[in-house]
């Protein structure tokens, strides 16, 4: 769990420019590890199964200039991102932030799956204005996932790759704006690497 975490994390901030020396370490130990970064900061993801944490996990390192927070939820699966970035002084990061606040309905509905039933609907929650769908490719075979996204976590354009270990296999994953727009096949957006996070908490 904390080395896919981790490596989920290294795909989406980590930086190659090198004009700050920032902290790296997990946010929940003294930190006495340092890098050359573009940008400090620090970030917290948090997953949730039927409405309880089951996973934290705060980091300190590099990260891109534009930080990135909010929520994918696939129904009874959920994953938070909290982070935040600085590149004004060196170690300009510090602390482990927070998980993101527990978020009301917002009028939002999208499709969800059980299993392979994916007629029925979720409300979503917070931030999430965004559908997703996507196929989890796993030793059970194929299996559906959707659910509600926050736009910032559906990325911009064009598509990401994450090596996924035994026995997942890596999903495209397409996002779409609009109530229960993720019905449809022909969606516009992108976001592979979140999905495979999800995937953790349902096989």
């Amino acid at each position: 769990m904390a080395l896919l975490i981790s490596l989920f994390l290294t795909c989406l901030f980590f930086s190659k420019a090198q004009t700050l020396m920032c902290y790296a370490c997990d946010g929940g130990q003294p930190c006495q590890y340092n890098i050359a970064c573009s940008s400090c900061g620090s970030v917290t993801t948090t997953a949730y199964l039927n409405g309880k944490i089951v996973s934290s996990f705060s980091k300190l390192n590099c990260v891109t200039p534009s930080c990135v927070s909010g929520s994918i939820n696939a129904g009874q699966s959920k994953v938070t991102i909290n982070s935040q970035c600085c590149n004004n002084t060196n170690y300009c990061s510090t602390q482990p932030l927070p998980d993101l606040p527990k978020t009301s309905p917002n009028g939002y509905q999208c499709f969800t799956c059980d299993m392979t039933d994916c007629s029925k609907t979720l409300a979503c929650e917070g931030d999430e204005t965004q559908c997703f769908t996507t196929t989890v490719y796993a030793n059970s075979g194929k299996v559906p996932m959707k659910g509600c996204s926050s736009k910032q976590l559906c990325g911009i354009n064009g598509t990401q790759t994450l090596g996924l270990p035994a026995p997942l296999g890596a999903a495209v994953t397409k996002c779409c704006q609009g109530n229960l727009c993720n019905q449809a096949q022909s969606l516009r957006a992108y976001f592979p690497i979140l999905i495979a996070l999800l995937s953790l908490f349902l096989f």
